[in-house]
């Protein structure tokens, strides 16, 4: 296997080649280094490598100060460029968020991971690893992964996964399912058993990328539950910042017929909404009604939060393939079912490959809590307190019931 590390910081890269070299199949003289643009392309051209493992913030030129635009031009001319060989698999690599969020969409258009490196933890290294035995195995063998107890899928790496891992479900590092999808594995317990639990976040947001990466984790995990946390819009004068919503039930709302009549364009609805399993909701009506749990997890939060009391809210949710930010987008959706406490972009898709999945289908459901109300007042502020009540419900969920719900599908 051949691997090329694109970095300008001499102490990274020790750090890069040591974590590969900790792969007993891999040598020194396997691995090129580069520390600038036009090394990388330089040593593309000529080579072709299995792995690129690239730094966010590169020099074009030895002289030139460190961009990021120089790390996604080399992305892009990696891509375009039929004069450059094509690494198997890129991994981005950076200590910055926001340029770990300014490179996301690149890299999710590919389906490549970024991993956030840090000084003061080798944790970030088993994500190379990972993806280096992967690449050096054989993909085939994945069909012979042990069934899991669990998967979550969230829209979106930040705030979402990030929430999701911060939980302490004792959480591995990355490591790829296949040469597109990234999973972290974990463990939870419930009455003292132990469960396991996989995570992955879709490349990008909407009911496609959704509805294929769980289709592809319930093909490859054979999960017992699939779900789903995130962030999504509630209706105003039902929901709040931060309420935790089940969605129950969900469809697409944008599923009809548009046509015209005498009295102008028309759009005649036909949504299939898909619904929980009773055996879920009980329980998580049960759970809306533990006001010191729900209490106590919003006093646990330390940064912004409303000051309204946090709910946990079942009812229904729309999906659509597009952001709202005005009230008369909402109130056509609402017109198509009066109980509706919530819109967002993924759920009927999770929903969709879940029911359609072969037998034994995994119980599916989600938990998205409120962060806006899809009005021109939108913002991110509440973005990372609603991730974090999202997950604290389905965590606490799972820890309580799971020992009653896991053999009753």
């Amino acid at each position: 296997m051949k691997i090329l590390v694109v970095d300008d910081n001499p102490e990274k890269i020790r750090k890069v080649v040591q974590g590969i070299l900790s792969v007993p199949q891999i040598l020194r003289e396997n691995i090129d280094v580069a520390q600038n643009g036009q090394d990388a392309r330089a040593k593309l051209k000529v080579g072709t490598y299995d792995l690129l493992v690239l730094d966010l913030c590169l020099p074009e030129w030895p002289e030139s100060d460190p961009d990021i635009s120089c790390s996604l031009s080399l992305v892009s001319d990696i891509v375009d460029n039929t004069i450059l060989n094509r690494p198997r698999q890129i991994v981005g690599l950076s200590m910055f968020d926001d340029m770990i969020q300014c490179a996301r969409p690149e890299f999710d258009q590919y389906l490549w991971t970024i991993l956030h490196y840090t000084s003061e933890s080798d944790d970030w290294q088993s994500g190379i690893i990972g993806c280096i035995k992967y690449l050096l195995s054989d993909a085939s063998s994945d069909s012979s992964m042990e069934p899991v107890d669990l998967c979550i899928v969230t829209a979106l790496y930040h705030p979402e996964l990030t929430a999701l891992l911060n939980i302490d479900w004792n959480w591995q590092g990355q490591i790829p399912l296949d040469d597109t999808t990234f999973i972290n594995r974990g463990v939870f317990y419930c009455d003292g058993k132990p469960y396991t639990v996989i995570a992955a976040h879709a490349p990008r947001m909407g009911m496609v990328a959704s509805s294929l990466l769980s289709a592809k984790l319930i093909a490859a995990c054979r999960p017992k539950f699939l779900v789903m946390t995130g962030i999504c819009a509630g209706l105003r004068d039902k929901t709040n910042y931060g309420d935790a919503i089940l969605a129950n039930p969900t469809w697409d709302y944008q599923c009809g017929k548009r046509t015209e009549d005498d009295e102008g364009p028309y759009f005649y609805i036909a949504p299939h909404q898909i619904s929980v399993p009773e055996n879920i909701e009980v329980r998580f009506q049960a759970l809306s009604r533990d006001f010191e749990f729900l209490s106590s997890l919003k006093r646990s939060w330390q940064g912004d939060k409303p000051e309204s009391e946090l709910k946990l809210v079942c009812g229904p949710v729309a999906s659509g393939s597009a952001v709202l930010a005005d009230q008369n987008s909402v109130n056509e959706v609402k017109a198509q079912l009066r109980t509706l406490v919530g819109i967002e972009m993924e759920i009927y898709g999770v929903y969709a490959a879940g029911s359609n999945a072969p037998s034994p289908r995994p119980v599916t459901f989600a938990v998205k809590s409120v962060c806006d109300h899809a009005d021109p007042e939108k913002d991110d502020r509440f973005q990372k307190y609603a991730a974090y009540t999202s997950v604290s419900v389905v965590k606490v969920f799972f820890e309580r019931y799971m020992r009653e719900i896991v053999d009753v599908r």
